[in-house]
């Protein structure tokens, strides 16, 4: 499945105007794992969380939340900046099923599959950030301006 999310992804910035590089490295799922592979600096890293969104009516929906790597996420403020019933991290069946990654391929891309996309503040301080590009051996480089202008993603702020 990765391959598919990686064709759709480098289709999906070609066709939107976002020039990107590509980088082969070893495999790296985990934070760590991929800061080590990469070599960038961890506020470079675009970590991103598959988060499962119940809202007060009763529906339920997704959201991919892309933070620095250094941070985590406050589900919290999250579920108050949504205006959600509760915010929680999505199985990796659903996962899976809505975006055909697995564990530490998703992209911070939420018109590639469907879902809004949140978008940490501090990444768009960075010149280039690092993602997962659908597969754990491969990432693209961006300029995080060129994601906000072709996700027009959600802006939060969260505590270090």
């Amino acid at each position: 499945m990765g391959q598919a999310v990686y064709v759709a992804l480098g289709e999906h910035f070609r066709a939107n105007g976002i020039p990107y590089r590509e980088i082969e490295h070893a495999p790296g799922a985990s934070t760590e794992e991929y800061h080590q592979a990469l070599g960038c600096r961890y506020e470079q890293q675009a970590k991103c969380l598959f988060l499962k969104v119940f809202e007060a009516g009763g529906e339920t929906s997704f959201v991919v939340c892309a933070i620095p790597a250094q941070k985590r996420a406050n589900l919290k403020a999250i579920k108050r900046l949504l205006s959600a019933k509760e915010v929680r991290f999505a199985s990796q069946d659903e996962l899976k099923t809505v975006t055909g990654c697995e564990f530490g391929e998703l992209a911070p891309s939420g018109k590639l599959f469907g879902v809004r996309l949140l978008m940490e503040a501090d990444l768009l301080k960075e010149q280039e950030i690092f993602l997962n590009a659908g597969q754990v051996d491969v990432s693209f480089v961006i300029d995080p301006a060129d994601l906000q202008r072709v996700e027009n993603p959600i802006i939060f702020e969260i505590a270090a």
